[in-house]
């Protein structure tokens, strides 16, 4: 091994040291619980649990409750809040959802399809949600209530061969700037974005692995024009090879950044110009607009988010993690 490399090698091992103390753990649930959906909202992290269950965590007094004990589904892979309101998605292609006003939770349905969820996003009373393809279509469906009523899209989203969406974080669909944007994997990995609800889609390959468990898992933009996909191949949880994606012009063309990730990547987000991603080997954070990755801890985590000038992500065993924000 030469210089440069064990120099390299010696500052990622620091990098992981350092980093790695500013972690602070906490459980909002026992050690059988993890949750690939999280939000937050005033003083509290909500979390949509793979036991059917929906937890609310204060970060203040370090105390969980369950919101929907007395009325739970099947694993929930997403979750989203709006003031007293919560809605929690379903992955199991039982058409589901949790929805929690004022601390009363409900089951809802967007169709009577039996669909696989991959994920949802609300913004005030808009919202989009979506679902793995039917008949070669995307159940995509729209609100303008707030999440309440939900109607299927105007124009057809047509699957390519061998493509869906990937529910491991709740973050393959976004809204931002006056747009919904999806991603996707599998045998095809695309970018599309709609501005109008679904009336018109713009769509643009992605350069993943085609395989099944390949593809684009999550998406960050940090304005219409600037944005970031991250995935992978869960199976190969350390292969760096093709994992991240940037764009400067809208999502039409991609490239892959300088330094990547250090692996497979199930979600990433944007904060005040920073990027963080994670996945089953850690997090990362960029910033430069994804051209250049630093780690940030190692560990398995599903899905980040951001409250009170912490970043907050969702580990194993009924535990969220604590981060400083990067600068």
């Amino acid at each position: 091994m030469n210089t440069k490399s064990i120099s390299t090698l010696v500052f990622v091992i620091f990098s992981l040291l350092f980093t790695a103390s500013f972690a602070q753990y906490h459980h909002y649930a026992d050690s059988r619980t993890h949750s690939r959906g999280i939000a937050g909202f005033k003083n509290s992290i909500y979390l949509s649990a793979n036991t059917g269950l929906v937890y609310e965590y204060n970060i203040k007094t370090n105390k969980s409750r369950c919101l929907n004990l007395n009325s739970p589904l099947y694993e929930l892979r997403d979750i989203n809040v709006n003031g007293q309101k919560v809605i929690a998605m379903q992955s199991n292609k039982a058409s589901q959802l949790t929805y929690i006003l004022n601390g009363v939770a409900m089951r809802m349905r967007a169709d009577y399809k039996d669909v696989f969820y991959d994920g949802m996003a609300l913004y005030a009373m808009k919202g989009m949600l979506y679902g793995d393809p039917i008949d070669g279509v995307f159940p995509v469906y729209t609100t303008t209530s707030g999440g309440v009523r939900w109607t299927p899209v105007k124009t057809p989203l047509v699957a390519l061969e061998g493509e869906y969406g990937f529910s491991a974080s709740g973050t393959s669909i976004i809204y931002k700037d006056e747009m919904f944007v999806i991603v996707t994997g599998g045998q095809s990995s695309r970018f599309i974005k709609t501005e109008d609800l679904g009336e018109t889609w713009f769509t643009a390959k992605l350069p993943f692995e085609s395989r099944a468990s390949s593809g684009a898992y999550s998406v960050a933009m940090k304005n219409k024009l600037e944005g970031v996909v991250v995935g992978g191949n869960y199976k190969r949880p350390e292969d760096a090879s093709k994992n991240c994606f940037i764009t400067s012009d809208g999502g039409k063309t991609w490239k892959a950044p300088t330094t990547k990730p250090r692996g497979y990547r199930s979600c990433v987000i944007e904060h005040k110009g920073v990027y963080y991603t994670c996945g089953t080997t850690g997090i990362d954070y960029s910033l430069d607009n994804g051209e250049n990755w630093s780690p940030l801890t190692s560990g398995k985590f599903y899905t980040l988010t951001v409250l009170k000038n912490k970043l907050i992500a969702s580990a194993t065993e009924g535990r969220i993690a604590k981060f400083k924000l990067r600068k």
